[in-house]
């Protein structure tokens, strides 16, 4: 059938709009693709979307974005898709873009490689060369990351050397330093690092990614999923909301369509997922995908999940602060391989909204939670998990706001009213079945298996995201390049990006 005489036929549907999704359908809309893209939510965006509370606009995932100076990687990627246009972005403190207190300590850590150098050299008189030598090794890897410097790769991302070099390992070869160690470390946060199974190359790409330049978007960051429709519309594409994709037509092995919950269904030629391998895996009925293919990604390891605390704060009274702010309350900043129900919290991650005034009538604060917390509600719908769950909330919240309260005493007096996110909250917005912050787990120690390729085996279904290769719009970006290569020339395309 004619795709252009029925409205519900596409050559390309993508299911879930995260980042990963959004961008592929511009790039294969770019291409002359009819694209349509499914979210199962109200809002676009996955982990970049934002809500209101308070009249507020809080964003869920997207608290700063890194390599925005022109040149560099993000820069041309945002100036291809469109993402320039209409969008303002605050580039962060040139000296401090992130403050980390370790154990009482507290360490500015600014913008740019010689910044860096400088300022680390000033902390640690004594550790130059270890400086030295870490900085060459972290812009090593970059540098041989060839899709991560928009250049056609020379091999597979799972043949890297630097993916099966444990991170905290090779860190504690630089120097003797205790202190030292840490503040290298200290970013794991942002890719919820575990000292036994951490690779080097995430931890090396996601710093050299941020230290290069970051930046913050300037009012919520809802504006990037809608800016992103705008640009598929205008390509001819669609993109609908509250439309969840409840299982996969098959005609014999090809896979034909996708239904979603309201029974509306939509055939394609190809198909392209943004959620989850495990979510993916659930919308397949059994016998149409291999069985070990189907175990292998059912037991991937998630990343653990997060609790969060939106505040609402009176107008006036809290300044503007042009860096993210790390607590950690014990020595060692590899907290998630750490974590105890026990002594919860030990640290916390706070982020600041870029506007234009000098103070702030809100803040997001994050930290870490295991998903084996929330496993008794875990069943039950949103808005019916009862007055247990309710209160499980408010004595976390309450918990994590006295950890913040001892490092901003001036906040006490200043808090409006506030929601929180728990695993759960995570889990239904964002589609991870953990919650987990950064998709699945790498380990250094099974560097192959810890991969995850674009292609699946039903012949026409791939995958996308940060579960594929890395997390943050940087990595999911590399992800996106990877899927549509399998649609178009990828010299073809990256040079597009290039001459940007």
């Amino acid at each position: 059938m004619d795709k252009d005489l029925n409205k519900n036929i596409y050559d390309v549907v993508i299911v879930g709009s995260g980042f990963a999704g959004m961008l592929c359908a511009v790039i294969l809309g770019k291409q002359g693709y009819k694209v349509l893209v499914l979210e199962k939510n109200q809002h676009l965006g996955g982990t970049i979307q934002s809500f209101t509370h308070n009249g507020r606009h809080f964003s869920t995932g997207l608290h700063y974005i890194g390599s925005l100076d022109r040149g560099q990687v993000m820069h041309k990627i945002f100036e291809y898709a469109g993402l320039l246009d209409g969008i303002r972005y605050q580039r962060m403190d040139e000296q401090s873009f992130e403050v980390f207190k370790i154990n009482g300590r507290e360490y500015a850590i600014p913008l740019g490689w010689e910044n860096y150098r400088h300022k680390l050299i000033s902390y640690f008189p004594d550790e130059k060369e270890a400086i030295d030598r870490y900085i060459h090794e972290v812009n090593k890897v970059a540098d041989t990351q060839e899709i991560y410097n928009l250049m056609m790769p020379l091999s597979g991302l799972a043949e890297k050397p630097s993916q099966s070099v444990n991170a905290w390992e090779f860190i504690c070869s630089l120097t003797n330093n205790a202190d030292l160690r840490q503040v290298f470390s200290a970013l794991n946060f942002v890719y919820a690092g575990e000292k036994e199974v951490t690779p080097w190359y995430v931890h090396a790409l996601i710093n050299h990614y941020f230290i290069n330049s970051s930046y913050r978007v300037i009012g919520p960051s809802q504006q990037i999923p809608e800016r992103l429709k705008k640009v598929i519309e205008s390509q001819g594409g669609k993109v609908l909301a509250n439309h969840q994709v409840s299982r996969f037509l098959f005609n014999e092995e090809k896979l034909t369509g996708v239904v979603c919950s309201n029974e509306i269904v939509f055939e394609a030629q190809y198909f392209i997922s943004n959620m989850h391998p495990i979510t993916t895996m659930q919308l397949i009925e059994p016998g149409k995908i291999k069985k070990n293919y189907r175990h292998r990604l059912e037991q991937k390891k998630d990343t653990i999940s997060s609790f969060a605390v939106f505040l609402s704060l009176k107008q006036g009274m809290v300044s503007y602060r042009n860096h993210n702010f790390n607590y950690f309350k014990q020595p060692d900043v590899w907290y998630a391989g750490d974590y105890c129900e026990d002594t919860w919290p030990q640290h916390f991650f706070m982020h600041f909204p870029a506007g234009e005034s000098k103070t702030v009538d809100h803040v997001s604060v994050v930290t870490y939670m295991k998903f084996d917390e929330v496993l008794t509600w875990a069943h039950l719908p949103v808005g019916k998990r009862g007055a247990d769950y309710k209160a499980f909330k408010e004595r976390k919240a309450r918990q994590l706001l006295a950890l913040v309260l001892e490092q901003f005493p001036e906040f006490e007096e200043a808090i409006e009213g506030y929601t929180v996110a728990t695993p759960l909250t995570y889990r239904d917005y964002i589609g991870s079945p953990t919650g987990s912050m950064y998709g699945t787990l790498r380990d250094y120690r099974n560097a192959l298996s810890s991969y995850i390729g674009a292609r699946t085996k039903i012949p026409n279904l791939y995958l996308t995201g940060q579960n594929l290769n890395l997390h943050g719009l940087m990595g999911v970006s590399m992800s996106t390049l990877l899927t549509c290569s399998e649609f178009v020339d990828l010299q073809t395309l990256l040079n597009e990006i290039n001459d940007q």
